[in-house]
């Protein structure tokens, strides 16, 4: 166990920058791609990760001090903090729980393949984190170790059949190629909510008619509506929500437009070296598996070049931080993850076709459930962070929760125990 432990690890302290080429490189060997090719295509990958990385950092880093300020103007006192998905990392990485997980997630995504019940092969081991952390607050609740073992698997079964269920809308508009998914829990567990508020605003009589895109405010404005023009308009008003001067205001604007430049040019970089070995992978499983599809599970992070994700992930921190003033039985304050908004809300956009208003009222009903349900876990979240990460918690803190803890699996398995009477 110490060995699977120390080798995941390994694989996680490399990152997928370094990583991705090695795995592209055998991946792409086993379905029969040549040496060079799968090479090439996992050194695009890792090039397009990387640069994906950098950009989203500039951009996150600039939100993160446009929504401390605006938190400030707003007087801001909650008793939960939302400390950041990195805490929730550090549980997971700190856990016994780990080396079992690990190989259960494996074995049980391939075994679960093979039968038919899943298409998605999912290797974003990186983020195997959020599923353990699951497993580890429900071992802090329940003092088992086989019931938080369990929670785990069951909740990558969920999260693989999610991925493939919402597979098709991801490929239709072009957020990720064809036979790529994204199983990252955190995010892919809000796409039946962002799915379901699209259903409701499309049966409503006038309001489905309403399609607001960049490309038709783009028809209408002319060079306004780019989205460049967009992102510095929409940064330059988040800066001065903020509180900024007049020079902070002015390079918040700019970090958004270079944003929207930069981000779909990394991505298609990143797509061209996924594209390939998407392909060969379904060939193999065409000519040796009696047609059987397999999909290839990724980091979401993959699938916010599109502009309409970038100019809502601006959108949502001021109205999250208005909900969480507001939000009846809401106690948690949005803090680090909120410039993580980008991925939190990729499903509403993708849900939503690119329509930007109803993207716009699913990514508002999703954060303020994002809100309950990390109000919800963080009695037990603070728990177990006392007790494996207490350096990470913020001085002066009563409770600690996080965004990411906010996604409703971890609500779902907590309130279960709850119900079958499973606590310590």
């Amino acid at each position: 166990m110490e060995i699977i432990t120390a080798v995941f690890n390994f694989v996680n302290n490399l990152g997928g920058t370094l990583m991705m080429p090695i795995i592209f490189t055998i991946l792409g060997l086993i379905v029969g791609m040549k040496f060079m090719d799968a090479f090439k295509s996992g050194l695009l990958y890792g090039i397009g990760f990387a640069g994906l990385w950098l950009v989203l950092d500039y951009f996150m880093g600039s939100l993160a001090e446009a929504a401390n300020g605006i938190s400030t103007n707003l007087g801001l006192h909650l008793d939960v903090i939302d400390a950041g998905w990195m805490l929730g990392s550090a549980m997971a990485f700190g856990s016994t729980l780990l080396p079992l997980a690990v190989v259960g997630i494996l074995g049980v995504n391939i075994l679960l393949i093979l039968v038919g019940f899943v298409k998605t092969l999912n290797i974003d081991m990186w983020n195997y984190w959020i599923m353990i952390t699951g497993g580890v607050l429900v071992q802090k609740y329940t003092g088992s170790y086989w019931i938080g073992l369990a929670a785990i698997i069951l909740s990558s079964v969920v999260v693989t059949k999610l991925a493939d269920v919402f597979a098709d809308r991801a490929w239709e508009g072009e957020f990720v190629p064809e036979g790529i998914t994204l199983p990252h829990e955190d995010t892919i567990t809000m796409a039946p909510v962002y799915f379901g508020v699209n259903w409701v605003l499309n049966k409503i009589p006038k309001v489905r008619d309403w399609d607001i895109s960049t490309e038709k405010i783009g028809e209408k404005i002319g060079v306004f509506g780019e989205p460049a023009v967009m992102g510095l308009i929409l940064g330059a008003l988040l800066g001065a929500g903020a509180g900024f001067d007049g020079l902070g205001i002015l390079n918040i604007g700019m970090v958004c437009a270079a944003t929207m430049v930069l981000m779909p040019k990394v991505c298609s970089i990143l797509m061209e070296g996924l594209a390939p070995i998407a392909e060969a992978t379904q060939e193999m499983a065409s000519r040796k598996m009696k047609g059987r599809e397999i999909r290839i599970g990724m980091d979401a992070a993959i699938g916010v070049g599109n502009p309409n994700v970038l100019i809502l992930s601006i959108l949502i921190i001021p109205i999250m931080l208005v909900l969480a003033m507001i939000l009846p039985g809401n106690r948690m304050l949005p803090f680090a993850d909120l410039s993580s908004m980008t991925l939190y809300i990729l499903w509403a956009v993708i849900a939503c076709r690119g329509n930007m208003f109803r993207a716009l009222v699913a990514a508002t009903v999703g954060a303020a459930l994002y809100l309950l349900c990390g109000t919800y876990v963080a009695a037990t979240y603070t728990e177990t962070a006392v007790m494996m990460a207490p350096d990470m918690i913020p001085e002066g803190t009563m409770f600690v929760s996080s965004i990411s803890a906010g996604n409703p699996l971890y609500t779902i398995l907590l309130f279960i125990c709850r119900l079958l009477g499973l606590g310590a």
